[in-house]
């Protein structure tokens, strides 16, 4: 459970960081990419001076925009999205020891299934369950 999440995240990660290259390398202005998004010109503007505020669907969109892999952002939907249901069956020691090496609880869990999984969570979480796993 834990183990298929942590390389989800790993390769979301890595995918993360080359869609944020292109971007600062992108010749469209925030307009002109945030029509090409469905978003605003002033959401891409926030973004790009604050990068954690991005979504997951966010970065989806800008892989499509920028012709890399979804693959990483479909795994980890899917991941996140099955979870709280694994985290339930679960025994409660090790439900808690789950999310203790998240830094998340089960009902946070669900409700950023429910809205938009913020990047910064995300890549929290990363880090967090790479440092367990050295």
């Amino acid at each position: 459970m834990i183990d298929s999440l942590r390389n989800s995240l790993h390769s979301f990660a890595n995918n993360y960081q080359a869609i944020m290259w292109r971007l600062r390398e992108c010749s469209l202005n925030d307009e002109q990419l945030g029509m090409a998004l469905g978003v605003s010109g002033n959401a891409i503007r926030n973004r790009r001076a604050k990068p954690d505020l991005w979504k997951l669907s966010d970065v989806e969109r800008l892989a499509t925009h920028f012709a890399l892999p979804v693959t990483a952002c479909v795994q980890l939907n899917q991941a996140l999205h099955a979870l709280p249901g694994q985290l339930k069956t679960a025994p409660n020691d090790e439900r808690r020891k789950a999310e203790r090496m998240m830094l998340i609880k089960t009902t946070q869990l669900e409700l950023y299934n429910q809205s938009d999984w913020p990047v910064r969570q995300l890549l929290r979480m990363h880090q967090a369950l790479t440092t367990v796993s050295r």
